[in-house]
């Protein structure tokens, strides 16, 4: 018995010595972090619990799996907050290097002196740790352990200087998508964390379209959670949605402020705006999917509905004013619902892409084709590439398109021997038009090696009488290897599109019509509509309707046009197709010639 005890008494000695469990990030700003008048309407302590759904977020940074979070959020929901949270916890608790990036260098000043540095300094606990004003400047805040470095998206030298085990990247959406010769900016600052396996990474923005780093971001974590709240009077828990929003459609203030409400999904409950808060502090995040693994990689998705400061009839005000310009709309969709924004015309024209669809799968060849031709876009360490097959009367279809990784990824994609509907015959591609655009030289090295599989060819930024025209490229002007002179195509890129988008009309199957096989997906779709006419000066040119949205696929179709141009696809007729076994350097009996002669 006494032994019993003697057991008990070292364990309960034990449990009172034992030290607490390490604080969260929301735990340590609840009891730490100072709001002034200047940075809050809420002066004083910081409490989580008037912004709930920023607990996960912000405990991302102190859970034991999670490397990567991403918050997919509208504007006014303290999401800046959370940042500022997590630099203050990091300096306090777990000193460590810390790289802040915004869009650009600017910006990132206005943040660190205006926000930051302030509310670092309002903080005790954090000020005394943080260097004298004679060390820390702007874009640079030193303390014991590690320091935090603010920079620009803009400036690629800067994001790969400094390993770093903690980054925040805040309006992601907004960096630029190239940074001249470096690789992108986001891949460059996980390029700095990789050494980590405790790294940390919180990626947040508005959106801007489908093709934004963050909706992409997100779409890729593991796990994808929407934050749930309860009805004030059946207490079912739903997602707040805009389309549950009531109200006028009126202009009159008076009557919006006092008309609008939430209805409850279930019940049909009248929820006004008194009711938010306490709906919020019973919120919780819930996954999309069941998981059987915790995840690595979290996103989270919030709208204005959700902010304790924005009242339910702004957000009815704002759409009312918003819904007749697409512009504005636009910024309603990205800024308000937090959603990335798709026009109605973008998806109906991407519809139309998608019923050009055939009967025929992806790399079969349609038994009425007579000819392959293929075009590449390139980018700095890809190949985007399409394969489009075509007979007579300028019928056409394509039959294969995707991405590589090297040039010889190509080459091999290119001597594919593709199978022909119903038969045992096969197809090869005749010929392939490679964007010289980036990196010219290479490319126009790797065409004379490939001869006569490969020409380079070149958009024009200007307009030129014809659809294309050739110019000679000189061995004395581009490498001894070179025994004999090269043509470069030098294309009317405007006029190309044009064609395609007047062919894409045409019904299937008919004389002319440009057609897709039946395993085309939306990307290629969105890609082939990603860019519209507007007026230039006195003419219209084809421009891209957002630089987040890629129109490489695009870009091939022009290019495998341009080539089935130099075979002289017009002159194709009907008749039975002998088909080669293999290519033996021939033209096919067409004339065209890539090399100068």
């Amino acid at each position: 018995m006494w032994e019993k005890n003697l057991n008990d008494t070292i364990r309960n000695a034990r449990q009172a010595f034992r030290p607490p469990p390490p604080e969260t990030v929301s735990e340590w700003a609840d009891h730490h972090r100072i709001l002034t008048r200047e940075e809050s309407p809420s002066a004083g302590l910081w409490k989580t619990s008037n912004t709930p759904y920023l607990q996960a977020i912000m405990d991302s940074f102190t859970d034991k799996t999670t490397q990567v979070t991403t918050f997919l959020k509208p504007s006014q929901v303290g999401a800046t907050e959370a940042g500022i949270n997590i630099c203050g916890y990091t300096i306090d608790r777990n000193p460590c290097r810390i790289l802040y990036v915004m869009p650009d260098e600017d910006l990132a000043k206005d943040f660190s002196v205006d926000r930051l540095q302030k509310a670092l300094k309002n903080t005790p606990s954090v000020a005394k740790k943080v260097s004298g004003a004679d060390r820390s400047k702007a874009l640079m805040v030193r303390f014991t352990g590690g320091f935090i470095r603010l920079t620009g998206a803009n400036s690629p030298a800067k994001l790969a200087s400094w390993p770093i085990p903690r980054v925040i990247m805040d309006e992601v959406d907004k960096y630029p998508l190239w940074t001249g010769r470096e690789a992108n900016p986001i891949s460059l600052v996980k390029e700095r964390t990789k050494n980590w396996p405790w790294r940390k990474i919180l990626v947040m923005s508005t959106p801007t379209t489908e093709y934004g780093y963050v909706y992409k971001a997100y779409k890729e974590s593991e796990a994808h959670y929407r934050f749930y709240v309860p009805c004030p009077e059946c207490g079912h828990f739903q997602v707040l949605e805009f389309k549950n929003l009531k109200f006028p459609n009126t202009d009159d203030e008076y009557r919006l402020s006092h008309e609008t409400y939430y209805m409850c999904e279930k019940c049909n409950h009248h929820i006004h705006d008194r009711d938010k808060i306490g709906m919020l502090r019973k919120g919780k995040w819930i996954a999309d999917e069941k998981l059987s693994f915790t995840p690595k990689t979290v996103g989270f998705r919030l709208n204005t509905l959700y902010s304790p400061w924005v009242q339910f009839y702004e957000c009815a005000r704002e759409f009312l004013k918003s819904k007749d310009d697409p512009t504005q709309l636009m910024n309603f969709v990205n800024s308000w619902l937090g959603e990335p924004w798709k026009s109605k015309t973008a998806q109906v024209k991407a519809r139309q892409v998608l019923d050009k669809k055939t009967d025929v799968p992806a790399g079969i060849v349609p038994r009425w084709a007579q000819m392959l031709t293929a075009g590449v876009d390139c980018q700095k360490g890809y190949y985007y590439w399409v394969i489009r097959a075509w007979g007579p009367g300028m019928r056409s279809q394509k039959i294969a398109n995707g991405d590589a990784q090297t040039f010889d990824d190509i080459i091999n994609i290119m001597n594919t021997q593709w199978p022909i509907e119903g038969s045992d015959k096969i197809l090869m591609v005749r010929l392939c038009a490679v964007d010289s655009g980036f990196e010219s030289e290479r490319i126009y090295d790797l065409c004379y090696e490939n001869y006569p599989l490969t020409i380079p060819v070149k958009g024009l930024n200007h307009k030129i009488s014809k659809y294309y025209q050739v110019k000679q490229l000189n061995p004395g002007d581009h490498g001894s290897r070179w025994v004999q002179s090269q043509l470069l195509y030098e294309v009317d890129t405007n006029k190309y599109k044009d064609l395609i988008y007047y062919r894409m009309n045409k019904p299937v199957g008919n004389a002319g019509s440009w057609d897709v096989d039946a395993d085309t997906d939306e990307e290629y779709a969105d890609m082939i509509t990603a860019e519209q006419k507007v007026l230039d000066g006195n003419e219209e040119v084809w421009r891209e309707i957002s630089s987040a949205r890629p129109n490489h696929y695009l870009d091939c179709e022009v290019y495998a046009y341009v080539a089935a141009d130099v075979c002289n696809v017009r002159l194709l007729q009907e008749q039975k197709i002998e088909v080669p076994q293999a290519r033996q350097g021939s033209s096919g009996g067409y004339t065209y010639s890539p090399f100068g002669r």
